[in-house]
């Protein structure tokens, strides 16, 4: 979370790599006394379902020394306990290189000039290093990483509070919801407002480049069960678009520092300290056992 300017206002803002776009809350953007139009047909898509958006104009968005003008918001969801009124996304995070620096409390914009290699990890820290998927001008954090041996692919989101792995993935690597071993956690709960499912798993191997994690303890859920819909001259509901398998959330980037190279196309990872997923250590027994 960082305080950013509206207008001259101030506003708490959840820095969330995983939405695309820089969204306000409703609540939010009513506060601040912005004017709100509905767009026809216009929804996004979360790990719990359907928002629909509404849209608003600003004269200015700052964050630090970064200042975007006369620019159109989405409006959806709702303020959360933390006081958060709106979502920081990829297209005004990602113009650049970008650090998260957790344990510093410090996200720190770079433009590379005559950076190669391993130079943008400056700090002088063993790392890891992976490609990042997709193309040159997708504003995603994706990359491939390795559970139990078999290849992820894995979104970096920030605005996910902990990482989480889909079930068809873990049961891919050989970790089921209704294995003795996989316990029953709490519910989660995204921008669709809908609730789903969440278990917790231990998978003997986690890789992120050359970094591997044994015994690794993650959380499971069908994370994209709601992402769908019903298509005009179908009575399907289809999958909406192109989810990945897994996020990384902020459980990883707390115990990391992490170069995101957008100038290299690559991710530079360095372990600080902690716990890097923060799964609970036991739970209720899963249904069915």
């Amino acid at each position: 979370m960082l305080q950013a300017q509206i207008n001259g206002k101030p506003l708490r803002m959840i820095v969330d790599t995983g939405s695309e776009f820089t969204v306000l809350f409703r609540d939010g953007a009513r506060a601040l006394g912005l004017s709100l139009r509905p767009l026809t047909d216009v929804d996004f898509y979360g790990a719990t379902g359907q928002s629909h958006v509404m849209e608003t104009n600003v004269s200015e968005l700052k964050v630090a020394s970064l200042v975007a003008r006369n620019v159109n918001l989405a409006v959806s969801g709702r303020s959360d306990s933390d006081g958060a009124q709106g979502l920081l996304g990829s297209y005004f995070l990602l113009q650049s290189d970008v650090e998260f620096d957790l344990a510093a409390k410090k996200l720190r914009f770079f433009t590379a000039k005559g950076c190669t290699g391993d130079q943008v990890v400056y700090w002088g820290k063993a790392y890891s290093v992976t490609p990042m998927l997709g193309s040159s001008d997708e504003k995603k954090i994706r990359v491939t990483v390795r559970v139990n041996g078999n290849p992820v692919e894995a979104e970096m989101d920030t605005g996910a509070g902990a990482s989480i792995i889909s079930t068809t993935v873990a049961e891919r690597a050989g970790v089921k919801t209704t294995s003795a071993s996989v316990v029953a956690n709490e519910d989660t709960r995204g921008i669709g407002g809908q609730r789903i499912s969440t278990y917790v798993g231990v998978f003997p191997s986690f890789a992120f480049g050359d970094e591997v994690i044994k015994n690794a303890r993650l959380r499971i859920a069908d994370i994209f069960s709601a992402n769908k819909e019903i298509r005009v001259g179908s009575h399907l509901p289809i999958a909406v678009g192109n989810q990945p398998e897994m996020l990384l959330g902020a459980d990883f980037f707390r115990s990391h520092r992490i170069y995101v190279a957008m100038s290299q196309r690559k991710v530079y990872i360095s372990y600080v300290g902690g716990p890097v997923f923060q799964a609970p250590p036991s739970a209720t027994p899963s249904p069915g056992k």
